[in-house]
């Protein structure tokens, strides 16, 4: 379970209290995106919690343990740990809204809030999942276009038009595999003409978000939920 009734401590309740609801964070994408005004948002979880728990010099296997493959699943094959680390700070810190997981409440395994600069609000992390189709469809219609940086963005292109009902002029894709092509995804987001930038990364990648706002983008981490954005079903 990731929820529990109990009483909280004085800081996990003020932390609730300065977290925006996933209303107030389509809100607030919805200005940027209407006053053409940059915008990031990283989200994180207990992926992030157990890399910056990481002990440095040493592989990560906490994911693997089975599997070598999963390393590259998450785009963090070939970088050590430390420099991982300094990924993920980079972008929780500088990113203009944090989403870290409101799950760190109630589990100890998902709590992030002590690895980063404390911030005035915070945003809910299940926002990705708690905005409905109609939602999605507003945003991306009010946009001056939507870049998908995915693995496989040809793939949601295809399928946002036929959800949607948008033409595919509306949309471009940037494939995003792992932390090597970080560079290369914030270039390609800067001359882009689409406004909305909306990226499954990785841990390791998920700077680019205030990287790419940087050029006046509105940028949004959606993660393993941006498959289902693409097909309307958001809370799969």
């Amino acid at each position: 379970m990731f929820l529990s009734i109990r009483q909280l401590s004085t800081t996990e309740a003020d932390l609730c209290r300065r977290t925006l609801s996933s209303r107030a964070a389509f809100a607030l994408v919805s200005d940027a995106i209407t006053q053409r005004t940059s915008l990031s948002i990283v989200r994180m979880g207990d992926g992030e919690v157990a890399l910056l728990e990481a002990e440095d010099g040493r592989p990560f296997t906490r994911f693997n343990d089975r599997d070598a493959a999963w390393n590259a699943r998450l785009g963090i094959d070939g970088l050590d740990v430390a420099n991982i680390k300094a990924n993920i700070l980079k972008a929780g810190n500088e990113c203009t809204y944090f989403a870290p997981s409101v799950s760190g409440i109630s589990r100890r395994d998902y709590w992030l809030y002590d690895h980063f600069e404390p911030r005035e609000v915070y945003l809910d992390n299940f926002f990705v999942n708690d905005w409905t189709k109609d939602m999605l469809d507003m945003l991306l219609r009010a946009s001056d276009g939507v870049l998908i940086m995915h693995k496989d963005p040809e793939e949601l292109a295809r399928n946002f038009v036929q959800t949607y009902g948008i033409p595919q002029s509306h949309f471009a894709g940037f494939e995003k595999r792992s932390w090597r092509d970080n560079d290369a995804a914030i270039d390609a987001a800067a001359h882009s003409d689409k406004q909305l930038v909306l990226f499954s990364a990785g841990p390791a990648g998920k700077l680019i978000g205030p990287e790419i706002a940087k050029s006046g983008k509105v940028v949004i981490d959606v993660g393993n939920t941006l498959p289902g954005w693409s097909k309307g079903v958001p809370r799969s």
